[in-house]
């Protein structure tokens, strides 16, 4: 789910998911929106808002992390961070 101002928390997200019995609860990341959309979204018409608006993966699974026990909390698109910065935001919120 794209957590964004305008949709479930991802601690609202974590506490359903964990409440049924989900395994996991996956946050996508979208930090690199080019200026100029030369490229058409391949699903069509116009990019969709939230992927201006999606909120920092990290931020967002901290917070989920805070009202867990057992959901795996995981965030994708690892590959689109330098590895240096990637390994400083994980170290920071353990």
């Amino acid at each position: 789910m794209f957590v964004t101002d305008y949709s479930m928390s991802s601690a609202e997200l974590a506490i359903a998911a964990e409440e049924r019995g989900f395994e996991s609860m996956w946050i996508p990341e979208h930090s690199h929106i080019p200026t100029s959309r030369i490229s058409p979204f391949p699903g069509g018409g116009d990019l969709p808002q939230m992927y201006y608006d999606v909120f920092d993966p990290f931020a967002a699974l901290a917070s989920a992390a805070a009202v867990t026990q057992k959901v795996k909390l995981v965030q994708q698109s690892i590959k689109n961070h330098l590895p240096c910065l990637f390994v400083f935001l994980s170290i920071s919120i353990l």
